[in-house]
């Protein structure tokens, strides 16, 4: 939406956001960006984006049913002694059934697939009132990363059978395409069915209608979320996993916990849900006061684009044509971690986190009436926290391990990064193609051949990994958040595009 211009007396570093990413339909072809990929992978490089997201898709479903101590609609096995890091996890079927929904989906996968479509009748009857919002024990409890996933999952469901329809896919039958030799090709997922990705310039807008059980499932979500809200010990609030006074350690809340929030109320807004947002005044002031005080200095430049004044309308520009002094200032999972000292540190991951809930937040508040007059208080030193936060972004960059965190959660932060990208209408951080270094990383590490061909696993994500960091992986190819009002991309094999 906008380019940022970083000038410092050494270089000039570009932190660039062209136009909304184009519809597979769209005439322009990506010019340089095109060419600089095909360069990077070869004239193939959609055509390996695809085939590792296929790959991905059939590994993921093959592990729905694996655990013969969950429910079969549950995805992924639960090791025999798991731990991670503080604590050892509990089962977490609902995070285990969602977030493969809303990966699947968001690949393009059909509603109808038997894995899809049996996790969403599971997720119907077992996501309760009773399991959200009134306790956290027991096998269906869930937390708050799994209530923001599963307003993220019901999300991506309506977005699958939407885009089939629009294709004209409904009929199974009907989902084929002939290749050179005039033979019948299935056609896997309406991601990447060739015509139909094409056709429109101009998509229409997603009306969805739920049905009363995702309506009510998504209710409890949000209740749930609400439920979870706690002021912090510290200053300013948020969320962390259970309920306010359930039995944790510090902190009381955290920046990973309060983002996946967010991006599943989020969700909720999209779906036509609403939830009490005075909150997000509040996780603002948690998220400012857990910035670095100081950083770098860097002279930064808000360069306009041709859609700014369409964003100036909307109150979401951060553009100026007037020099700004910006610092490199992140954040961590939270200063007042009692679990370990990197959790106290600035790190990528947490610094991405933290941007995207300050993104959503805003556009969140903007859209609201009721909240505005509250956030224009705030509102500039929300833009001064994001151009800093995009600061430390571009002095620490790497797509090879989290930044200052080494291979902590590393596919949590290519997620991030993948976030940060399209919440922020940004295609290039510091002069680096965040999308292309992070596609050569993940195409790198895909496995390749035996029982988990097409899975992405470098261990170092809560249990069961494999299923997690698939799920992340296949996210991040497919450029799947939702931006802040910005279409969400299609690749098609084409140019990547």
């Amino acid at each position: 939406m906008q380019k940022l211009l970083f000038l410092t007396a050494a270089a000039v570093v570009i932190l660039c956001s062209a136009i909304s990413p184009a519809y597979a339909g769209d005439d322009d072809d990506g010019g340089d960006e095109a060419k600089k990929r095909e360069d990077l992978f070869g004239k193939s490089f959609g055509d390996q984006i695809e085939d590792a997201v296929d790959k991905g898709c059939d590994w993921l479903k093959k592990q729905q049913g694996i655990d013969s101590t969950a429910p079969k609609e549950v995805f992924g096995k639960k090791p025999d002694n798991p731990t991670y890091e503080a604590g050892t996890p509990h089962q977490y079927w609902i995070a285990r059934t969602a977030f493969p929904i809303q990966a699947l989906c968001k690949s393009g996968c059909f509603v109808d697939d038997p894995a899809i479509d049996s996790a969403m009748k599971w997720l119907r009857e077992n996501y309760t009132e009773n399991g959200a919002i009134g306790y956290m024990q027991g096998s269906v409890g869930s937390s708050t990363y799994e209530d923001a996933t599963v307003l993220n999952a019901v999300e991506a469901y309506y977005i699958s059978a939407w885009e089939t329809h629009e294709r004209k896919l409904d009929n199974p039958k009907s989902r084929y395409e002939k290749d050179a030799d005039g033979n019948k090709v299935p056609i896997k997922r309406w991601g990447t069915e060739e015509k139909g990705a094409k056709k429109a310039k101009k998509k229409k807008d997603r009306n969805f209608k739920l049905d009363r059980k995702d309506q009510k499932i998504c209710e409890i979500a949000v209740k749930a979320l609400e439920a979870r809200f706690r002021k912090g010990a510290y200053g300013g609030a948020g969320w962390r996993y259970a309920k306010p006074g359930m039995a944790e350690q510090d902190p009381m809340v955290d920046v990973s916990a309060s983002q996946y929030a967010i991006l599943g109320l989020k969700a909720a807004t999209r779906l036509g849900i609403k939830y009490d947002k005075s909150m997000l005044v509040e996780v603002f002031r948690f998220l400012r006061g857990q910035q670095d005080s100081t950083g770098p200095e860097v002279k930064a430049k808000w360069k306009g684009s041709k859609d700014d004044d369409d964003d100036k309308k909307k109150g979401r520009s951060t553009s100026s044509e007037t020099e700004k002094t910006l610092h490199a200032r992140g954040w961590g999972y939270c200063r007042q971690s009692s679990h370990s000292e990197l959790d106290k540190s600035t790190y990528g991951s947490m610094t991405a986190a933290a941007i995207n809930a300050l993104i959503l937040i805003r556009d969140e508040m903007v859209d609201d009436p009721g909240q505005k007059r509250v956030w224009e208080k705030v509102e500039e030193d929300c833009n001064v926290m994001i151009g800093d936060g995009l600061a430390w972004m571009v002095a620490n960059w790497t797509m090879e391990q989290n930044p200052k965190a080494g291979m902590h959660r590393f596919y949590y932060y290519l997620y991030t990064i993948e976030r940060l990208g399209m919440l922020g209408g940004i295609d290039e951080i510091g002069g680096h193609d965040w999308y292309i270094e992070g596609a050569k990383v993940l195409l790198d590490q895909q496995t390749k051949g035996g029982n988990s061909d097409g899975m992405w696993d470098p261990g170092q994500e809560i249990d069961p990994s494999d299923v997690y960091n698939t799920c992340y992986a296949l996210l991040f190819l497919k450029r799947a958040t939702s931006g802040v009002d910005r279409p969400i991309p299609v690749i098609t094999g084409d140019g990547g595009d």
